[in-house]
C-alpha cells in the first residue's frame, strides 16, 4: 500500500493553521517600537541610535546566523537524516521565533509588570525570539532521527511556554541574571530534550538494530 502522505498534509495544515494564528496575534497585541521603526524622529538621540546599532544589532545578528545557520549544519551529524535536519531547524526555528517574542512578553507582563501591555516589535525583541528558538533546536538535538516534524512542532510550543515562564521566574523575579543564556537556553533546552527523548523509545535507539544512529563524517 502506497503512502499517501496524510501526516504530512496534516502537519502542512496544521503549520498553515498556526501561522494564520500568530498573524492575528501579533496584530492584535503587538505594536512597532516607533524610535526602532522610525530612528530619524527627534525623541532619539545620536547615542541612543548609536547604542541601538552597535549592541543590539550586532548581538542580533550573532545569534541569528547562529540559530539558522550554526544549528542548521550543525545537525547533519546523522548520516541518514543530513538535509532533513537542515530543513526541519529552518521551519522550527522560525516558528519558535514567532512564538517566543509573544509568549515571554506575556510572562514578562503577568508575573514581573502585574498587567499587560502592547509586544514592542523591535531588535531587542528579535534577540528575544532568538534565544528561544536556539533553546528548541538544543532539545532538537537530543530528539533527531527519533520523531517526526510534527512531533517537533509540538515540541517547540510546549517548550517555548515553560522557556518563557522559566526565564520570567528565574531573571525577572528571583533575579538570577545570566548574560550569556547557559541557565536559561543552552541548560534549559538541553534537560528539556533529554526529558522528550525518554519518550521516544530510548532503549530501541541505543541497541540501533538497523544501524541508523551512526555519524556521517563527510556532511
Amino acid at each position: 500500500m502506497e503512502n499517501d502522505g496524510s501526516p504530512h498534509k496534516f502537519f502542512e495544515l496544521t503549520f498553515i493553521l498556526s501561522e494564520l494564528v500568530i498573524i492575528v496575534a501579533y496584530v492584535l497585541v503587538a505594536e512597532f517600537n516607533e524610535d526602532a521603526h522610525h530612528p530619524s524622529t527627534t525623541s532619539v538621540t545620536s547615542a541612543d541610535k548609536n547604542d541601538l546599532m552597535q549592541t543590539y544589532y550586532t548581538m542580533w545578528q550573532h545569534v541569528h546566523v547562529m540559530v539558522f545557520v550554526g544549528f542548521g549544519f550543525l545537525m547533519v551529524f546523522l548520516k541518514t537524516h543530513c538535509w532533513t535536519s537542515v530543513g526541519f531547524n529552518f521551519l522550527i526555528a522560525a516558528y519558535a521565533m514567532q512564538i517566543t517574542i509573544l509568549i515571554t512578553s506575556f510572562w514578562h507582563d503577568a508575573l514581573i509588570l502585574g498587567s499587560f501591555k502592547y509586544v514592542p516589535l523591535d531588535i531587542p525583541a528579535l534577540v528575544v525570539g532568538d534565544f528561544g528558538a536556539a533553546a528548541v533546536l538544543i532539545s532538537f538535538g537530543a530528539l533527531l532521527g527519533k520523531c517526526s516534524i510534527l512531533q517537533l512542532w509540538i515540541l517547540a510550543t510546549i517548550e517555548v511556554i515553560f522557556y518563557g515562564l522559566n526565564e520570567a521566574v528565574g531573571a525577572g523575579i528571583l533575579g538570577a541574571v545570566d548574560v550569556g543564556g547557559s541557565m536559561y537556553i543552552h541548560t534549559f533546552g538541553a534537560y528539556f530534550g533529554l526529558a522528550a527523548s525518554f519518550f521516544f523509545k530510548p532503549k530501541k535507539a541505543i541497541s540501533d538494530v538497523e544501524k541508523r544512529c551512526s555519524g556521517g563524517y563527510n556532511s
